[in-house]
């Protein structure tokens, strides 16, 4: 069937005699790569605490020196369904399936500010690779200013200029169709992104849906500013890639870059299967090994316990959820709730477990009554684009089979997103700054969020930052997210039982600001709606509903909408000095030990304006060198 008879493929692509379709290998070879706790070595140079997607950056950039041994210890297992990687004839629609065994099975408490949400996810990963393993690999970067603000908040080394090294050491593009490219005005800076030797790959799909033309026209007209490549601008309108490989269009993630390519070096054992109970310090609170056990053995019993010792370094990569909580287990973190769980303090670091946020996600709904031809529908009522599209994946793994979850978005500032911007930006300055924040905040935290308050009400005042994520794909919905929550929650140990799964509180839409930024996308999404563009589609509005027209109403509908958080869970182990209620500094060591250090997204102090992964693989890159340059 020919292509042009279904918009937004190139001719150059239906035969394409020369694709590699050369699929990873098996992901059950690298089982036989693995270690048992028998085969542990007594000590090790490294110890990883967490093999998802920092821990296998760390393991392997510190395995670079076959003089130093590493040891990785990950409570999850390898997953090798070919179809979470889009191995062999599978797609890879693990981006938009997360299967539950992947995940740790944790809610969080009663939510208040979603109209008292009981068990809301906690999306945080269980497995080899962790998020990069299961998200919907959106490798998108937060704009410029988010990290600027990271070094703002007294940690110098932490700018946007000063990451985009570890931005690029991590990423290749390969590069789109340029017919494809041309047709949609797809447009990207090479500058951005590194060389051959960066081990993710991020890619376009070979084909786009022609409805993306009205909805990117749609912002256009709104006055949204068009950007040529979201990774050194991420606010405005941008198109950015997946973390896919374009040769074999399968997940690019941290198993397929950064552990597979090492997994055979001698010197780095992976452990999985088992929990890291306790970090062990020494009586000048210098951290020398951590404590082991396999997963499902019962707590309490020696005999399943193992130390394991590090002579140099103990570097924490288990995730907003789990390093705050492996760091109170072992006795740092707020000295009232570790004297409450029965722990005997080694340093009492109140931010350990603060300081929580993640971006709350609800959708827009509309339906095009006059839709663009093909469109997403098109796979299932018609039947000769559905065979057109099985076709086309079956020959060499092109077409509209090859699309994730979009490529196209917009992230809006407050000055564009609202009229009254200036009066919000006011309410936020004239907010007490406990006013919102979880009872158990002491002095350094409120301080901590002070300073962090400030710096987004600047933000918020610019066209820098974008409040509101707003993805589309053609579709008549999406869902958007709030961006820079003013809400703050907790991760917090469970002090009747230590090694149960952590107490997570979100607090989400704690802060009255946070769901007023929601009922404002949704005005936004009716204005976009009504631009000529949108409106040649013919969009009725099916959520929250055109009845529904004033700030209590729409409030009042996001609380009922929105979920706590979308996976990108964060900040729980802040840098940032202690008297603003910190937890490492900006060379990532933990306050008052030794031996210690964090290198996962728990140490951003502020979330950022994009989804989490990309900004994981530069900090963790960068983690890696400043633990080399140290030991």
């Amino acid at each position: 069937m020919a292509g042009r008879r279904f918009l937004g493929i190139s001719a150059t692509l239906l035969a394409l005699p020369g694709l590699s379709l050369a699929y990873p290998a098996d992901l059950a070879g690298i089982h036989q790569r693995e270690i048992t706790a028998r085969q542990a070595s007594e000590s090790y140079d490294y110890i990883v605490v967490g093999g998802g997607q920092s821990g296998l950056v760390i393991a392997n950039r510190l395995s670079e020196d076959p003089t130093k041994t590493v040891l990785v210890v990950e409570y999850g297992y390898i997953e090798n369904d070919p179809a979470q990687e889009g191995s062999s004839k599978f797609k890879p629609t693990s981006a938009t399936a997360w299967k539950q065994r992947l995940l740790y099975n944790v809610t969080s408490v009663d939510l208040p500010g979603l109209n008292g949400l009981k068990n809301g996810p906690v999306y945080a990963a269980a497995v080899v690779g962790g998020g990069s393993t299961v998200n919907g690999m959106m490798l998108d970067r937060g704009a410029p200013e988010n990290y600027d603000n990271w070094a703002k908040l007294n940690n110098p080394g932490w700018s946007f200029n000063e990451l985009l090294k570890y931005f690029k050491k991590a990423t290749q593009l390969d590069l789109p169709d340029p017919v494809l490219a041309k047709d949609f005005n797809i447009t990207y800076d090479l500058a951005a992104y590194g060389d051959k030797n960066s081990p993710i790959h991020v890619s376009y799909p070979t084909y786009q849906y022609p409805g993306i033309k009205n909805q990117v026209q749609g912002m256009k007209e709104m006055g949204v500013q068009l950007q040529k490549e979201g990774a050194l601008n991420a606010h405005g309108l941008f198109w950015f890639p997946g973390a896919l490989s374009a040769a074999t269009v399968t997940r690019s993630y941290a198993v397929s870059g950064y552990y597979r390519p090492v997994a055979s070096r001698a010197n780095l054992h992976l452990l999985t299967g088992h929990r890291v109970n306790e970090v062990v310090f020494d009586k000048s609170k210098r951290a020398t090994g951590v404590t082991i056990q396999e997963r499902g053995t019962p707590n309490g019993d020696p005999a399943v316990v193992r130390t394991v010792k590090a002579k140099r370094e103990i570097v924490l990569t288990a995730g907003f959820l789990h390093t705050p909580h492996v760091l109170q287990r072992s006795g740092v973190g707020p000295a009232g709730l570790l004297k409450e769980a029965g722990i005997p303090v080694v340093v009492d670091l109140p931010g350990v477990g603060a300081n929580l946020q993640d971006h709350p996600g609800f959708t827009h709904g509309w339906r095009y009554d006059t839709d663009a031809n093909p469109n997403p529908n098109s796979m299932f009522t018609n039947q000769s684009f559905a065979q057109w599209a099985n076709n086309l994946w079956a020959a060499n793994r092109t077409g509209p089979r090859s699309l994730t979850v979009g490529n196209v978005g917009a992230w809006i500032p407050l000055p564009q997103l609202a009229e009254d911007w200036k009066e919000i930006v006011a309410a936020i300055r004239a907010q007490g700054p406990a006013d919102y924040l979880p009872k158990s905040y002491e002095s350094t935290l409120i301080a901590g969020y002070r300073a962090q308050r400030e710096l987004l009400a600047k933000a918020y005042s610019g066209l820098g930052t974008g409040v509101l994520e707003l993805p589309f794909n053609a579709r008549g919905q999406a869902i958007m997210a709030v961006e820079h929550q003013l809400s703050r929650g907790t991760v917090r140990v469970n002090t009747t039982d230590k090694y149960a799964e952590p107490v997570v509180d979100f607090n989400t839409f704690a802060n009255p600001v946070d769901p007023l930024i929601a009922a404002r996308a949704w005005q936004f999404v009716r204005r976009w709606m009504a631009t000529p563009a949108m409106k040649a589609l013919s969009p009725v509005e099916l959520s929250p509903g055109a009845a529904l027209t004033t700030d209590e109403q729409l409030i009042a509908a996001a609380r009922s909408a929105a979920g706590p958080g979308e996976g990108h869970g964060c900040c729980t182990a802040a840098m940032s000095p202690r008297k603003l209620g910190g937890v490492v500094g900006p060379d990532l060591r933990v306050h008052g030990v030794t031996g210690l250090s964090v290198g996962d997204n728990s140490v951003a102090p502020l979330i950022v304006g994009a989804h989490t992964c990309a900004t994981v693989y530069a900090v963790a890159e960068k983690a890696a060198d400043l633990v080399k340059a140290r030991t």
